[in-house]
């Protein structure tokens, strides 16, 4: 099986993944103004930046399984579970009136394409492997 799809999407999911979390550190109060949240306060910057950390690391924890998906498979069932919760959340939060579809629709999208990805690329074992 080639998996040249799968290691450019856990390339290309770690590296947004990876400036998502050094933008939520460095600029918070930006990213607030990008999805327009307004008088939030300050405190939620110090959120966003622990968020931040969070999505950094995760994002390095994807560059690295793109060295060797197999060996790393349990990276792409994150990148599943995180992309269908992330869905989830954010249709629950549009539904509650918390968000509106238009600060969270393009989260809620690429959540779904990238889970939608990981599945369609996801390693299924060979056929032609033998039983040891």
């Amino acid at each position: 099986m080639k998996l040249t799809p799968l290691r450019y999407l856990l390339i290309w999911d770690g590296a947004l993944l990876l400036l998502l979390g050094c933008v939520l550190i460095l600029i918070p109060d930006r990213v607030q103004k990008a999805f327009q949240f307004q008088n939030l306060p300050p405190a939620v910057d110090y959120v966003l930046a622990l968020w931040g950390c969070a999505l950094g690391t995760m994002g390095f924890g994807y560059l690295m399984a793109a060295k060797d998906p197999v060996r790393h498979v349990v990276w792409v069932q994150i990148g599943i579970v995180r992309g269908l919760l992330e869905c989830l959340v954010g249709i629950i939060f549009i539904t509650r009136g918390v968000t509106t579809f238009r600060q969270a629709g393009l989260g809620i999208l690429l959540a779904g394409v990238i889970s939608l990805a990981y599945i369609a690329f996801y390693p299924r074992q060979s056929t032609d492997a033998t039983a040891t």
